[in-house]
């Protein structure tokens, strides 16, 4: 029992007394209660509170319930209704619930002892993106264990969830023990939970199986480990994405923003990858910080230069690959709240977790730890593709909306910006709660060429307010317009991904330490058939 129930049960005991008799006791201290509702519809929300004192410093409400770290603050989730004791100085309170719901602030006055104080805060949505056919996910978790994500997933306004099973008991156990091959039984409609798998080498890349019915064996434990990818036996990830394919799982490539790993040029051309996350545990606006395709090459930096994961993305779009986007949060603690970063997806058909894995799929999504965009290209969405017979000229236009601070708002053909917009900040001001940029512009498009839309920091003007030092930012997957059907294939790109393939088959001929011979012998055998694709003239995919 915490002081403010005992509060409370002492309050009822002064006001009604013991068998009628009159009862002494100290001055209790005041409280404040809360409720959270919808402002639309009056319904209880779950949501996360923010409670500090005039230094700053974290108070606690009343309840047992979990926490998490967030823009500087320490949150506790709740459902619906909240209470905590106010300083004899009052205290600040802060209200979320994830992107589409603007935040609620509300100074607490000092209360005079034994007054308590109530009020209701009416929560507004800025934003209904479900209403318009969209279903929002995090793609990539570790904790916590279903039976708590639920609620968490509600005071994040978030509809589907994806854990990942890992084979190292020390990062992940109870995780490691909810894999059923199934939608988890604590989920329920607009709330999805769904265990799959990690597959871990620090050489060779991290992979997220989803939709999997069972494990995929052989492979027990993270392979290569961090020192220089060579002290732990190594791993081939292709027949793990084999595997996950005659199960009908989905293959997302983990994390390329801080791990981009050796296979991913591979698997890519093998057309094993359904998707990569650009938003994980790293900003993709910068150089990643695990360097193991590069720096086991055998080739210089000015060979084989190091880029940012968008520009790494670029790439494989300029090489022909219709390659959709997706985000996650890679949660393990509490540092990060489930659905920091999040993957939007445009269903087809009902609005659930299957529904929004075949979207992501589709390419019909955008990803955002903050920012809500919306883009097209003359009416077309992306994942569209479009074929042209001959030029072309289009409009394109954009808009980002968003209740966290942002400075850029790009338009990007075959990975050059093409439109920009940039305004300073902290010198703009919100409106009405709201960043708000647009873009429209007209280009001639004489090729074929992709098209995308994306939020990223200017770098004069910083704006690191999110966890893990990771900057606003949000990315459309591309919209595609093929003349006379032909794919991208600008030459740098497909001779820079053949590069990447060779620093693999260079790595594989050191000898580094593989669980087994059959692993290197496919690693071998699908580099050189990724290798014998690129340098094609044609691009004929490896078969």
């Amino acid at each position: 029992m915490n002081g403010m129930t005992k509060t409370r049960i002492l309050c009822r005991l002064l006001v009604c007394g013991l068998g009628g008799l009159p009862v002494d006791a100290a001055e209790p201290a005041a409280g404040f209660e809360g409720r959270i509702v919808d402002d639309a519809t009056g319904a209880a929300l779950a949501a996360r509170v923010a409670v500090t004192n005039i230094h700053g410093e974290f108070l606690e409400t009343e309840g047992r319930h979990s926490h998490v770290e967030y823009l500087g603050k320490r949150w506790c989730y709740v459902a619906g209704s909240f209470a905590f004791e106010v300083p004899e100085d009052g205290a600040g309170l802060e209200i979320r619930r994830g992107l589409e719901t603007l935040p609620e602030h509300w100074e607490v006055e000092p209360l005079a002892a034994g007054k308590p104080a109530a009020r209701t805060f009416r929560l507004r949505r800025w934003v209904n993106l479900q209403r318009q056919g969209h279903v929002c996910g995090d793609i990539h978790a570790h904790q916590p264990i279903p039976a708590e994500a639920v609620g968490q997933m509600e005071a994040e306004d978030l509809d589907a969830l994806h854990l990942l099973h890992v084979a190292d008991p020390y990062m992940a156990p109870a995780v490691n023990e909810e894999f059923t091959g199934a939608m988890d039984a604590h989920s329920r409609p607009g709330c999805e939970v769904r265990v799959g798998q990690e597959i871990r080498d620090w050489q060779m890349g991290h992979l997220n199986l989803l939709g999997l019915t069972g494990l995929i064996p052989g492979y027990p434990d993270m392979g290569g480990t961090m020192e220089y990818w060579r002290t732990m036996p190594h791993w081939d990830l292709v027949r793990a994405m084999q595997a996950a394919r005659e199960q009908q799982g989905t293959v997302v490539w983990a994390h390329i923003a801080s791990l981009p790993g050796a296979q991913l040029p591979v698997a890519t051309a093998l057309g094993l990858v359904d998707a990569v996350e650009l938003i994980t545990w790293h900003d993709p606006t910068q150089l990643p910080n695990h360097w193991s395709p590069w720096q086991n090459s055998g080739m210089s930096m000015a060979e084989f230069p190091v880029l940012r994961a968008v520009d790494l993305y670029y790439q494989f779009l300029n090489a022909g690959f219709h390659l959709p986007i997706a985000a996650g949060t890679d949660k393990f603690f509490e540092e990060i709240p489930l659905g920091s970063n999040r993957t939007y997806a445009r269903v087809e058909g009902t609005a659930d977790y299957a529904g929004w894995l075949a979207a992501i799929k589709a390419g019909r999504c955008f990803v955002s730890n903050g920012p809500i965009l919306e883009f097209s290209v003359e009416d077309h969405q992306p994942g569209e593709v479009v074929t042209l017979s001959g030029p072309q000229t289009v409009v394109a236009r954009v808009r980002a909306r968003s209740i966290l601070p942002f400075t850029t708002l790009e338009i990007v053909l075959n990975g050059a910006v093409v439109a920009h917009k940039t305004i300073a900040i902290p010198a703009s001001e919100p409106i009405d709660g709201l960043y708000d940029m647009q873009i429209e512009t007209s280009l001639e498009l004489t090729h074929s060429a992709w098209l995308a839309a994306r939020v990223v920091d200017h770098p004069d003007l910083p704006n690191r307010i999110l966890p893990r030092d990771v900057a606003v930012f949000a990315h459309t997957s591309p919209v595609y317009f093929l003349r006379d059907g032909r794919e991208v294939r600008e030459p740098a790109s497909v001779a820079y991904l053949g590069k990447w393939v060779a620093g693999l088959l260079h790595w594989l001929e050191s000898h580094p330490p593989f669980a087994n011979e059959s692993d290197r012998q496919n690693a071998r055998q699908t580099a050189e058939q990724a290798l014998r694709y690129y340098r094609s003239p044609e691009g004929t995919r490896a078969q």
